[in-house]
């Protein structure tokens, strides 16, 4: 018995505490951080493709409630418009500065009912005023402090408020810039001549057609460019609620159409510091200040869009800007469909 106790007792004296090296923890450490620099990209892509198919379903509500209004009053939102309806016809000389009924209000407002939104909609038609407001002031708050679910892309933003009204991030297709009213695209002036669009009058094809998408804002202009300076419910005839695929410029030999492509939001307009001048990412082609038409969004490569027909996709930021003019264009005969 003894030697074994002896073997025992050798045994746990020669035990000797172990831990780690300093050169060991240094390698978990860096296996550690391996491994959150790959796992980490794959968490922001999985959380980005989540926000991205939020923003999809909100455009494709949106153009399913298009359809439901069409059904229910034979035509299109249109894209609003500023002054008094009842004592002003339409006429750039005299519209005001805003509209002045929710009659003028833009198609994220008349899209209300059929978005579960009645009561927030009523509050428009119960206020409206029966005097000649062109030139006085209407309050419109209580529409206005509401952001309703569905109004604003996840990854663009949180719901946006500038001095306490909302801001919207979708917009129509008004076609063409250079082309008055909105007269070739999906969203037109209200009372402007034929502006009661249908989806069957989309000569194009309502599949081949732009109806709604995202706006381009650069985070440094939030509230202040000139898309995005103006409540979402009234923006008037504005960026804010309309932007545009296509453009036109020049005349005869010198006639430019081309297609206003997507930009990332990065790329709109921010206003010098120093000199007050609105200026645009060097790469856009089509260059404007404070208010531009462009669509757009923070999602990397490219914006959702929804389609007349109710369908959306993804359109990058690089697609052919001819074939955007034209599905921008809701007449010009030449038929195609967006990659």
């Amino acid at each position: 018995m003894k030697p074994v106790m002896k073997m025992n007792s050798l045994n746990r004296q020669g035990r000797t505490p172990h831990g780690f090296t300093l050169v060991e923890l240094l390698v978990v450490i860096a296996i550690i951080g391996v491994m959150v620099g790959l796992l980490l990209p794959a968490v922001q892509a999985a959380r980005e493709s989540a926000r991205r198919m939020q923003c999809s379903n909100n455009l494709k509500q949106m153009a399913l409630a298009a359809h439901n209004h069409q059904s229910t009053y034979d035509y299109l939102p249109g894209g609003g418009r500023d002054g008094h309806h009842k004592f002003h016809a339409y006429n750039a000389s005299n519209r005001g500065t805003a509209p002045k009924t929710s009659h003028g209000f833009s198609w994220l407002y008349h899209l209300l009912p059929f978005a579960e939104q009645q009561a927030l909609y009523e509050l428009g038609p119960a206020n409206d005023p029966e005097t000649d407001v062109n030139h006085g002031t209407w309050s419109t708050h209580a529409i206005a402090g509401v952001l309703p679910a569905g109004y604003n892309c996840p990854t663009k933003r949180p719901p946006f408020q500038a001095s306490g009204f909302y801001r919207a991030d979708y917009v129509a297709n008004a076609g063409e810039h250079g082309t008055a009213n909105g007269a070739r695209g999906t969203a037109r002036h209200i009372d402007s001549p034929g502006w009661k669009l249908t989806i069957e009058r989309i000569k194009d094809g309502s599949s081949n057609t732009i109806l709604y998408s995202e706006k381009a804002v650069n985070s440094k202009s939030y509230g202040s460019e000139g898309g995005d300076n103006e409540r979402w419910a009234m923006p008037g005839w504005d960026e804010d609620a309309i932007r545009y695929g296509a453009i036109k410029s020049g005349s005869g030999s010198s006639l430019v159409e081309d297609g206003l492509v997507p930009i990332p939001d990065n790329h709109a307009p921010v206003k010098d510091a120093g000199t007050g001048i609105w200026e645009m990412h060097p790469s856009v082609k089509h260059r404007f200040g404070q208010w531009h038409p462009y669509f757009g969004s923070s999602h990397p490569g490219g914006t959702n869009v929804a389609m007349a027909d109710g369908s959306v996709r993804f359109v990058s930021f690089t697609v052919d800007s001819q074939a955007f003019r034209r599905a921008a264009i809701i007449d010009d005969g030449e038929v195609g469909e967006l990659p």
